[in-house]
């Protein structure tokens, strides 16, 4: 018999809210992997003659080193989903058969700077919604999840910060102070206070830190906050020649900055690629080694034509409507009150320290910042293109909700992005200037 996981002290959000609500997005879209536990505990409970006969687990990935992952039917769901949309695992035999991965799920136990995190999954609709209750309700289970995941303690140590010397607890906790300062709810348009982040990062990109320690490391990122806060309202406030308007008229809060470099937008909207792909592993597996090429061919095409950024959209995703980069490019943003969701997707990755080091693929503190920053542009696009599929001129908040579920489908998600080429992607697109010009162009 296993034994129950005993519990893990755990840092919660206190701005986010969840439930569930039963919509079966789990059930239905997520890959499920399997661990030898999770797969010793299903067989145990006779579900392989439960299931008549039916192939339970498949192999994880094209790869020998994939693992297994639970089976799914012929329309993409789970095998355990029954008919009346409940898990048959959980119906049947009790929460604690379900593997680890869907117990978890929309949680992600994060191992932070000086404590274990809480993070969470905004690809599901109730995290996206911010629909539920305080998550202090769920403390006593993510601690146990994250005990049983093996994740009970801290970093050994705070990701670094490019080349440059390593940087305390303390200077790593005043820095994501600095960026969450900018994105807290202050009366301020969103668009300012994420136009005041490009201005800090920019500031902080030319930064030499090596004789700058501890209280002076301090005192300089609020000095830099501060700053780059009052330049981003000043642009806002006097100039807006260069925005996007609304009926004619500058969107509120809109921020002028340099226009978006031609190599910079094609390093994006490569980056932008790399985000819509969903493939499943199992196809992948399976279609031979004629249709793989077929298909990574096929890819390259289409990767191409992202980096052009013009005309016919490929259609990456089966229910992506037929429509051109520059009819995307036309839908007008969404009103301030649309855009609480894609502060809030960033202000979890602050929160739970899931912008660098191991909780996102090993980046270095200014990369991985760079790459959340420019998190809002992969909401803004995917919301265009919910918009067109549904026939509108200008951002709704719901197309602003699909935008940020669709990014977070792959976004610190998809293996993908560990490879050293996306890490140097993104380092090309950390210059001044570069993260402001890719969201006054694509941010919602």
């Amino acid at each position: 018999m296993e034994r129950m996981a005993a519990s893990v002290p755990i840092h919660l959000p206190v701005f986010q809210r969840f439930d569930c609500h039963s919509c079966t997005y789990c059930c239905r879209q997520p890959i499920v992997p399997v661990n030898e536990q999770d797969r010793r505990r299903i067989v145990a409970a006779g579900w392989p003659d439960r299931m008549a006969g039916q192939e339970i687990f498949v192999p994880g990935g094209a790869g020998r080193r994939q693992g297994y992952r639970l089976a799914r039917r012929e329309d993409g769901a789970c095998i355990f989903l029954g008919d009346d949309n409940r898990c048959r695992l959980h119906a049947e035999t009790g929460a604690e058969t379900k593997p680890l991965a869907c117990r978890l799920f929309p949680f992600v136990i994060v191992p932070g700077v000086g404590g274990v995190r809480l993070d969470l999954r905004m690809d599901c609709p109730s995290v996206a919604a911010n629909k539920g209750r305080t998550l202090s309700v769920h403390a006593g289970l993510a601690g146990k999840l994250a005990a049983e995941s093996g994740i009970t303690r801290s970093l050994p140590g705070v990701p670094a910060w490019g080349a440059q010397r390593p940087i305390t607890e303390r200077e790593f906790a005043a820095l994501v102070c600095a960026f969450e300062s900018v994105l807290r709810p202050t009366g301020l348009p969103l668009r300012v206070r994420l136009a005041a982040g490009c201005h800090l990062l920019d500031l902080l990109y030319d930064a030499r830190i090596d004789k700058i320690r501890d209280e002076r490391f301090v005192e300089l990122l609020e000095l830099l906050a501060n700053a780059a806060m009052e330049q981003a309202k000043e642009s806002a406030g006097t100039d807006t020649g260069g925005a996007r308007k609304i009926d004619g008229a500058p969107e509120p809060g809109a921020v002028r900055g340099q226009p978006l470099p031609a190599r910079s937008g094609h390093l994006f909207r490569q980056w932008l690629f790399l985000h819509a792909i969903l493939d499943d592993p199992e196809a992948v597996r399976s279609s031979g080694r004629l249709n793989r090429l077929a298909g990574h061919w096929r890819r390259y095409g289409q990767a191409r034509r992202f980096a052009a950024g013009t005309g016919v959209v490929p259609r990456i995703r089966p229910h992506w409507p037929d429509t051109t980069f520059e009819a995307i490019d036309a839908v007008e943003p969404a009103g301030e009150e649309a855009l609480e969701p894609v502060a809030r997707a960033l202000r979890l990755k602050l929160d739970a320290h899931a912008f660098a080091g191991p909780a996102y693929y090993g980046y270095d503190l200014l990369t991985g910042l760079t790459a959340l920053w420019l998190l809002p542009a992969v909401i803004g696009w995917f919301a265009r293109l919910a918009a067109i599929e549904r026939g509108g001129h200008a951002l709704s908040p719901d197309d602003v909700l699909t935008g940020v579920r669709q990014a977070h489908e792959t976004f610190s998600v998809s293996p993908v992005f560990a490879r050293v080429s996306e890490r140097w992607r993104v380092r090309g697109l950390a210059r001044p200037g570069v993260p402001a010009a890719i969201l006054q162009r694509y941010g919602p």
